[in-house]
């Protein structure tokens, strides 16, 4: 009868069908030592009919060797049972490896046998060559090695291409409710962007009502905000208040030329909407350009010709024009 629920479970196999080697882990990194010992142990005339499985486990190297035909008639016979094997384990390996002597054991009609070198099938004539040096496991030892064996297991034949699965997230997971989950998400995202969208505007719009209503109750013609910015300019512009007034950008050039004693101004012009013009003159253009950065970096407009040139003096003037950004 099958197992239900997919049983986890370590499946041992004959002995005889997968003899085990155990010798001392070579001194190399340990996925080296691996690959070598998996590759000296394919090599042979008929490579494709050799499964090799090793291990390593407390500075040894285990290392067995089967054919695919009955790692897939293994398999085969497990998943038809409904057992899922988390790892299929020569038989003999359920024995400790001893120190010295043999180890001996019965199990599943098996006789299994196990030395400091390798771990095998009892047959008559090697248990008759060991007799002197073996020592039989009690039930209890047995029962403990398996529940030992279980939990960890010393190797596994399940490598290379029998290697089970590994099962992959994208796989898995039901895509259909995580993309449903994350469309609502993006669409909830995008509800709140526009409600506050929504409500900055509205509210800017209130206060831009209420700046035209302040503008209209000296200035009756503002109907909208472009209109009242451009009134309210222009009356302190003419009572000289604001960035537009001549006295802002007086203050800036007066500021910057008194850093620079070599400059001189002549021919100053204001025309009333915030851009004053005025002439530079000095024995260095580099005066002159010392003063245009000074603007700049101050936030002035600076509007100059493409190139400064020499009056009839010898000083180099220059026509520039300053306002506000």
């Amino acid at each position: 009868m099958p197992w239900e629920g997919g049983t986890q479970a370590t499946a041992l196999v004959p002995a005889e069908m997968a003899p085990v080697t155990d010798s001392q882990l070579p001194d190399l990194p340990v996925a080296q030592a691996l690959a070598a010992a998996r590759i000296s142990a394919g090599r042979g005339e008929l490579e494709e009919d050799r499964h090799v499985a090793v291990a390593a486990q407390d500075g040894r190297l285990l290392t067995a060797v089967t054919s695919p035909d009955l790692m897939d008639g293994w398999l085969a016979t497990l998943i038809a049972s409904g057992l899922s094997p988390r790892a299929i384990v020569p038989a003999a390996l359920c024995l400790p490896r001893p120190d010295e002597g043999a180890l001996i054991a019965e199990l599943g009609g098996q006789t299994l046998v196990r030395t400091p070198h390798a771990a095998f099938t009892g047959e008559a004539a090697l248990i008759d060559a060991l007799a002197e040096q073996l020592r039989a496991m009690s039930g209890n030892e047995i029962e403990a090695a398996l529940l030992a064996l279980h939990a960890s297991p010393a190797l596994d034949l399940r490598q290379g291409r029998y290697a089970p699965r590994r099962v992959s997230y994208f796989t898995v997971a039901d895509w259909l409710p995580l993309a449903r989950l994350a469309a609502n998400a993006a669409l909830l995202a995008l509800l709140a962007m526009l409600t506050i969208i929504v409500r900055l505007d509205l509210d800017a719009s209130a206060r831009e009502q209420q700046a035209v209503a302040k503008v209209q109750q000296r200035f009756p013609s503002a109907v909208n905000l472009d209109t009242a910015e451009r009134l309210v300019t222009a009356a302190s512009a003419r009572q000289g208040a604001g960035a537009q007034s001549f006295s802002a950008p007086m203050a800036a050039l007066l500021s910057a030329i008194s850093t620079v004693p070599g400059v001189a101004v002549r021919d100053i012009a204001f025309d009333g909407l915030g851009s004053l013009r005025f002439t530079a003159a000095a024995a260095r253009a580099e005066d002159i350009n010392t003063v245009l950065r000074t603007l700049q970096h101050q936030g002035w407009k600076v509007t100059v010709p493409p190139s400064l040139a020499p009056d009839p003096t010898g000083a180099t003037v220059a026509a520039i024009t300053l306002r506000a950004e």
